[in-house]
């Protein structure tokens, strides 16, 4: 499949062409103040790509710079989430695991520990009790025998904190229930039956060239980093992990999104659809009690703050950020599809400028249907 088989004009699908130079001009005033080095969106309606743009340098600092393009390579932080949360539901359409069995049901080694009583459910919505955060790459230790060592903050199921440790939890359990490793998993289930070409964990050595960089990593401070993981926690679990170090262009991610939302456009392209219909209910709603929290298995559901859905997407808009500045975010209400891919890292300044930024693209997007 070619993005030209999956292109059609934004009149075709009820939009307005001209209204896309608002998306233009707002990623290009992004390059101009330095919010990000590079930036690439791409927008679908109906399963089908309507627009599409590429802005400002891929490697600002190569000599000379190199420009971003639409098959620019980006760090996707945190969407990798998504991945994880695929693979597991996956699993679970196969019965070789239930979402309500504890963790310590999969990982032997987890019982007696403080998330060995948490449910694979909790882990993947994020009311596991686990801290945020932690560094664990300070730590002599292995990365998970310090997330077996975490007391939890809160009894599980009655907070809603969003942690990467139990999306790395997640990805060991997939790992010992398939007997394969987590990179393998997403080649094996997820890229290669979707035709990602340029997708998943620690990019070949021939793919730099086209890969954005990033940089301020504060456990490589002063490095530049070109195909290398960002976060640091998955930088330390050799860039493998349940909660970070996927990479992909957005052309690799508007397949997936049509490999997940889009089962009859999928089929047409003689892709299989990664999840079933009943199963796909379980990404697109929340899974949370209401009044601890928003989150599917594996998204950010409204009216989770973390959901940059802006002002005029629908309700029933769902969707998945990253830390570098990456978004993947459906309305099927509106049957639309966004995906913007930064590396707004690089610059060594807060991410308030770039979380604005979001918000204002999908509004500039959403703007742009008419009757």
């Amino acid at each position: 499949m070619s993005l030209a088989e999956i292109t059609t004009t934004p009149e075709a699908t009820g939009c307005d062409p001209k209204h896309f130079r608002h998306v233009n001009s707002l990623l290009e005033r992004g390059v101009k103040e330095q919010i990000f080095p590079c930036a690439v969106y791409m927008v679908l309606r109906n399963g089908m790509v309507i627009a599409h743009g590429a802005f400002g340098a891929t490697q600002p600092d190569a000599h000379p710079p190199i420009p971003c393009k639409p098959d620019t390579i980006f760090d996707l932080a945190s969407i990798t989430k998504t991945f994880t949360a695929t693979l597991l539901l996956q699993h679970v359409e196969e019965g070789k695991l239930t979402l309500n069995h504890e963790v310590a049901d999969y990982l032997p080694e987890a019982k007696e520990t403080p998330v060995g009583a948490v449910t694979l459910k909790q882990c993947a919505t994020h009311v596991s009790g686990l801290p945020a955060w932690k560094a664990l790459y300070k730590s002599k230790n292995p990365a998970f025998a310090e997330i077996l060592a975490t007391p939890l903050d809160k009894k599980p199921g009655t907070h809603y904190a969003y942690s990467d440790l139990g999306y790395i939890t997640l990805g060991k359990i997939l790992e010992r229930v398939s007997g394969k490793t987590l990179d393998v998993l997403v080649q094996e289930r997820i890229c290669l039956p979707v035709g990602m070409k340029s997708a998943g964990f620690r990019p070949n050595s021939s793919l730099a060239g086209r890969c954005a960089a990033t940089a301020n990593c504060p456990m490589r401070e002063g490095k530049i980093l070109v195909g290398e993981v960002h976060d640091a926690n998955a930088h330390s679990m050799g860039g493998v992990a349940g909660h970070a170090g996927m990479f992909s262009n957005a052309e690799d991610l508007a397949r997936y999104a049509i490999a997940l939302e889009y089962p009859e456009v999928a089929r047409h392209l003689q892709i299989k659809p990664l999840l079933g219909n009943l199963t796909r209910k379980l990404i697109e709603s929340n899974q949370v009690d209401p009044t601890v929290g928003s989150h599917s298995i594996g998204w950010f559901t409204p009216p989770n703050g973390y959901l940059p859905r802006g002002d005029i997407l629908s309700e029933r808009t769902f969707g998945h950020t990253g830390f570098t500045g990456t978004l993947l975010m459906f309305d099927p209400e509106n049957d639309l599809t966004l995906i913007l891919l930064t590396n707004r890292v690089y610059y060594p300044r807060d991410a308030g400028e770039s979380l604005r930024m979001r918000r204002l693209f999908a509004n500039a997007v959403a703007g742009a249907i008419r009757p």
